[in-house]
């Protein structure tokens, strides 16, 4: 990588990339976004200032592999292939997705709960025309924050949506799973939940301060570990 030209980087997640505000009660509305320089992948930009361009793709709803009839737009594997493609020729991938696989496939165990990232790997390191100089681009893997049950005066029902009491245990496996799966594929690893936390609203979005942390702890993490291989 030439010293004068910035690096692609890709944000891949969900609601928690794009931003989404946890809200205390049902919005009628559409959702609420926190200001730019309140999201993880806009302070990860700044970090980076000309080192970088950084692209934040977030979608509320998104899985990784799963789909739910009506919105099977929100399904991650649909949608990255033609995402990279949009992008190129980029050179980091950072991926955070799984907790909405927690809701959409009622029936996953622990077992399966590194399917959907481990597919998402695979596409990306097979389709060597989506990075610089003909082959993939690197991948960073984030493992998803806890689900949290809300505060009493919030939105329990979202505790509901992810299975309750199953749907925490299993959140709490991300950083386990995803950290065996990015050093069997050859991926970067880092996790999340040491920098971010839901808010007491719904407990699962990010509360303001845990984006903040999270972008400063990825541009850590790129200029320590990533920026010298590229």
């Amino acid at each position: 990588m030439s010293a004068d030209k910035p690096i692609q980087i890709l944000c891949y997640g969900d609601s928690n990339t794009w931003g989404t505000i946890g809200e205390w009660e049902n919005p009628k509305l559409p959702t609420k976004r926190y200001a730019p320089q309140n999201r993880w992948p806009c302070v990860l930009q700044e970090r980076l200032g000309a080192k970088a361009n950084v692209v934040a793709e977030g979608l509320g709803g998104r899985t990784t592999i799963y789909k739910r009839n009506g919105e099977e737009w929100k399904c991650g594997e649909t949608y990255l292939l033609p995402c990279l493609r949009s992008h190129r020729p980029l050179d980091l991938v950072i991926i955070m997705l799984g907790t909405n696989d927690l809701q959409v496939k009622k029936d996953i165990t622990a077992e399966q709960l590194g399917d959907g990232i481990t597919r998402l790997i695979d596409i990306i390191q097979t389709d060597p025309t989506c990075g610089s100089g003909f082959k993939p681009p690197k991948i960073l893997i984030l493992a998803p924050i806890e689900v949290r049950p809300s505060a009493p005066e919030g939105r329990v029902e979202v505790y509901d949506k992810f299975r309750r009491e199953i749907g925490s245990e299993l959140s709490r496996m991300f950083p386990e799973v995803y950290c065996r799966i990015a050093k069997e594929k050859g991926c970067y690893f880092l996790n999340a939940a040491e920098y971010a936390q839901a808010g007491p609203a719904d407990g699962v979005h990010f509360d303001p301060g845990s984006h903040v942390r999270l972008g400063n702890a990825v541009a850590d993490f790129i200029e320590k570990h990533i920026m010298k291989e590229l």
